[in-house]
């Protein structure tokens, strides 16, 4: 059981697109596990399907840690790079340390810029603005894992089956409508 990274980036990209922004960033985590590269698939994918130029300035590394993004973010910032009007996160903590980062040079979000993150963190609701995100159904996930256990040992099964899992789009207030 897992989740599918792919379209659910294609969902944030896709309403970040339906709010008006056709300049869309994409803050990628550092270390780059599987779900990090399938994200960043779905990121290229939806803006190919939106007709959206995909711009390599734009795209900014940083550290997974929320402190460790926060820095390299400050970093990025330092040298007064041209900005999108818009930003997905590989996950929440990339994107509330870039948000404070952000913010400490003096950006409003979501008036200046909007970020997008992912797996939905408590912190989400009580960050300033509340982050956007993407919630990812562990517990649903971790269910539907044991049923299909006990199903396979019930029937000697051998057959194995891969569960793709959507994550659900949580809106919250990081994202601005641009007309």
């Amino acid at each position: 059981v897992v989740i599918d990274n792919d379209d659910s980036v294609r969902k944030a990209v896709n309403y970040l697109h339906q709010n008006g922004h056709i300049k869309i960033g994409y803050l990628q985590g550092k270390f780059r596990i599987l779900g990090f590269k399938q994200r960043e698939a779905g990121y290229y994918s939806a803006m190919r399907e939106n007709g959206l130029n995909i711009h390599p300035e734009y795209i900014v590394e940083l550290n997974t840690t929320m402190n460790g993004a926060y820095k390299d973010m400050l970093e990025y910032l330092e040298c007064k790079p041209m900005l999108p009007t818009a930003f997905f996160a590989d996950n929440d903590m990339i994107a509330l340390g870039a948000m404070k980062a952000l913010q400490e040079k003096g950006y409003r979000i979501p008036d200046d810029i909007s970020i997008i993150g992912f797996d939905d963190l408590p912190f989400c609701e009580i960050s300033s603005p509340r982050l956007t995100s993407l919630r990812v159904p562990k517990q649903e996930m971790g269910k539907l894992a044991v049923r299909k256990i006990i199903d396979m040992l019930q029937r000697n099964e051998d057959v194995r089956i891969k569960i793709q899992v959507c994550a659900e789009f949580i809106e919250r207030d990081s994202v601005k409508k641009i007309n």
